[in-house]
Order: structure tokens, then sequence, then C-alpha cells
């Protein structure tokens, strides 16, 4: 059975009238208050009528949901993510793609000025122009590039890396290769910026040489980036035991590369990726790789959506989702103990 008002008013320990206030973003009452009744509202699961409800309150029920790019695994399944936690709160979705490096962003909010808010993963647009669009409406960003006067949700990269590191150390490997790096001068992604260096300090404080010949710079994260890549080290004479793709897409493409070279992996090569796309499971052999829980993190982001359109002047949080490292075949295969996920 679906959850009431009453159900909410009670499990916050309010009055109905308390509840529907806050649930129609009206005036009177306390910051305190509205905290607890949007905790029990969450909790409850409870989806007011947005038709009646946009009849009192201008509210259309729909959100916007803006990402760079759907051939890019993480952004779609980021994206179906939330769009399934948007409809689980009765919240229909209008989805944008606005280009790898977000040069839609903008065009996209101007575009959807009905929007009862929007969820973007933020690439393009300058922190001013950011700003402004959070002061005209509800939104919520997603990813590396920060931003402390608006919501935003992002993954634990540094722990991510470390983890990683701290796993091919454990099986003994120390001539770590690394795709997907941010060069000097050149764009990349806030995720590539931001795990090359986690990936510099997490080397060193694991005592592990960082050889600049075994980092190879993308600013594409495919998986015929991560083949491309690999070929490069090959080519190069590089001499390496593991590979740390700073995503799945192209950890999976150095996969099929060094299989083509004759290369066993793990035997010869560890691989492993980071966001736990679901092929990563299915891959031959099956990808190691560091999960942020996507479930969790577009929950999050609907949440933090859900209260900013809730309560406008709530202040701006920022959600740092934990990572888990999924050990799998590409690094410990064969005999190994090591759990395999």
């Amino acid at each position: 059975m679906a959850a009431t008002l009453l159900d909410v008013a009670a499990l916050a320990g309010v009055s109905p009238k308390t509840v529907s206030r806050v649930v129609n973003g009206e005036p009177g009452v306390s910051p305190t208050t509205r905290e607890r009744v949007l905790d029990a509202v969450t909790r409850a699961g409870y989806a007011p009528n947005t038709s009646a409800r946009s009849l009192r309150t201008g509210r259309s029920g729909a959100i916007g949901l803006a990402v760079p790019e759907l051939n890019q695994p993480f952004f779609a399944e980021i994206a179906d993510r939330i769009a399934a936690e948007a409809h689980r709160h009765d919240l229909a979705v209008v989805l944008g793609v606005t280009g790898e490096r977000g040069q839609g962003e903008a065009e996209f909010l101007a575009e959807h000025p009905d929007l009862d808010g929007t969820v973007m993963y933020w690439q393009g647009m300058e922190p001013e122009q950011i700003a402004a669009a959070a002061a005209q409406r509800p939104l919520v960003l997603l990813g590396e590039r920060r931003h402390d006067a608006v919501d935003r949700v992002a993954m634990d990269n540094e722990r991510g890396i470390d983890l990683v590191v701290s796993h091919l150390q454990a099986l003994g490997r120390g001539r770590v290769a690394a795709l997907g790096v941010a060069a000097p001068g050149q764009w990349t992604h806030a995720a590539g910026l931001t795990r090359t260096e986690a990936l510099r300090t997490a080397m060193e404080e694991h005592g592990l040489d960082l050889d600049e010949h075994r980092l190879v710079a993308s600013t594409e994260w495919r998986p015929v980036d991560g083949a491309a890549a690999v070929r490069k080290l090959l080519e190069r004479g590089v001499d390496f035991d593991a590979v740390i793709g700073f995503n799945d897409g192209l950890a999976l493409g150095a996969l099929h590369e060094l299989a083509a070279a004759g290369l066993r992996v793990p035997q010869d090569v560890a691989v492993t990726g980071i966001d736990n796309l679901e092929l990563a499971r299915y891959s031959s052999p099956s990808l190691t790789t560091v999960s942020p829980n996507l479930s969790t993190y577009a929950a999050d982001a609907v949440s933090l959506l859900r209260r900013r359109i809730a309560v406008p002047d709530t202040p701006a949080r920022t959600v740092i989702e934990d990572v888990t490292l999924l050990a799998r075949d590409s690094t410990v295969g064969g005999e190994t103990p090591w759990p395999r996920v």
C-alpha cells in the first residue's frame, strides 16, 4: 500500500498540515521541521499526487536529466537509474544529451524553463553560469567539478584509486600503467584530472614508482581508446605488469588489445577499471573494478533535487559516494584465494 500524507505526519511527529506545507514548498515551517519531514517523506516512500499539486503550485511534475553522451555506458547507466528513481517518485523525466564537453548544457537549461528542476552531469558551463542557473531553478550537479553553492553528487575518486593501487601492490604488481590520464594543456574530463592526481598520491603513499612512460593521456574514454593506449605502450616497448583504466571502457579495450598481443590476463598483466558497469562482470576475463554503487548515486541525486524543489533556500549539500573494489578474474584469476565478485 502506498504511503499517505498521514503516514508521513506520524513518522515525522508533526501535523498533516505541516507535511502538506513542506511538500508544497509553502512558508511557515522551521528549517529543522522541514528537514524532519523530508526525511520522513524519503523513508516512507511518499509520492504526492503531482497532477493535483501542479494545479495548486504551478509545478510541472517533470524534471530534466542532462548527460554528456549516451554512447558512453557510464552515462547511459546512470541516466537509466536516475530516470527509474524519478519515476518511483512520480516524476516525469526530460532527457538531454549535452555533448562530450558539455557544450549543450546552457542550451538545455534555457530550452526547458518549465521543468521543476534538473539533474546535470556538469562538464562545460562556467561556474558563474552554474550559479546563475541554480538561482533560477533547482539544480543538482553530478561529477567531479566542484561548486560549493550548488547541490552535487560525486564518487570518492581518491579512495577508489587508493583501493586499486593497494590491491595491485598486494598482488605483487608494481609496474603500473594508467590509461586516460590528464595531459598538461590538453582538455580532459574532470574525472581524468581528479583520478590522475589521486593516482600520483596513492603510488607515492604505497611506495611505488610512477613511471611517466607508463601514463597514457586520452580525452576520450571508450574501449577503442583503451585498446589504442595499450597498443602505444606495447609499440614503445614499455614494461608494465598492471593496467589501470580510468573507467571501465578503457579497461575493457585494454583487455582486448592485450589478448590480441598474446599477453595473458592476469598472469602477465593485471587489469582494473572504475565505475562497475554491468558489462564489466561479463567480460572475458571478468573485470576487476571500483564500484560507486550507481543505484545509491542515482537515489541521492533525486533526493537532493526533491529537497531543493520542496525547500529552495536549503543550504547546498555535496554527497560523496563511498566506493568498493570488486575483485574479479582480470586481477585474481586462476588459483589465487582472493575473493572474486
